[in-house]
């Protein structure tokens, strides 16, 4: 693990196109407030670079994640990548924030296949250099390390108490209760007409239906 002194704060971050937002996400976050971070940002990406463009408009995310975090304290939502017309690159992102935050430490929360992909991102060394990893997988969730995620626990490797008390560099691994629902199958519900509620907040379903998105 990087040796650091103890970050003044320590926010994390959970990217993703939100197309739409749903409970699953914000379950989540709420998890991830739970377990230590002072702050969690829910960050929509403008362009990711590593899935398909959005259905919904930049604006109509942005709209929907503010409905779903109304009123949950320690979740808020940034719109850094939305502003940047390029591809949403993390290393970028984490440039602006720490010039924009001093004192504050991140961590990027991801999926298991993103962390499996993670040496395929755009400047990750840069990004190990400004942030910490925070990979999440579900119970059940097994699958032998490529050489270089092998290499790079073996050298950062840390608790969630370690890594809390980092300011970059470390990589911790967390299996949190996850909900089986995504943002594809709530599409392909959406556009079929069925029942989705419960699946994502009242007034993110109220917004789905005034926009008429995804019918």
């Amino acid at each position: 693990m990087t040796a650091a002194s103890a970050p003044s704060a320590h926010w994390a971050i959970l990217g993703g196109t939100f197309d739409p937002v749903h409970v699953g996400h914000l379950r989540i976050a709420l998890q991830l407030r739970d377990a230590g971070f002072d702050k969690v940002l829910l960050m929509p990406n403008r362009i990711p670079p590593h899935r398909p463009s959005p259905q919904a408009s930049s604006d109509q995310r942005l709209a929907m994640l503010q409905l779903a975090t109304a009123g949950l304290d320690g979740i808020d939502v940034s719109d850094i990548e939305l502003q940047r017309p390029e591809c949403s690159y993390s290393a970028i992102t984490l440039e602006v924030l720490r010039q924009e935050h001093p004192g504050v430490s991140f961590t990027w929360a991801m999926g298991t296949d993103a962390w499996f992909s993670f040496d395929r991102w755009h400047r990750c060394d840069d990004i190990l250099r400004m942030a910490n990893l925070l990979v999440i997988s579900r119970p059940g969730d097994s699958q032998p390390l490529a050489p270089w995620q092998s290499q790079q626990w073996h050298k950062r490797r840390a608790t969630l108490e370690e890594l809390l008390a980092s300011d970059h560099g470390s990589i911790c691994q967390q299996t949190l209760p996850g909900l089986d629902i995504s943002a594809t199958g709530l599409r392909k519900a959406l556009s079929k007409g069925d029942n989705v509620r419960f699946l994502t907040p009242d007034s993110v379903l109220e917004y789905l239906t005034q926009q008429q998105l995804y019918r």
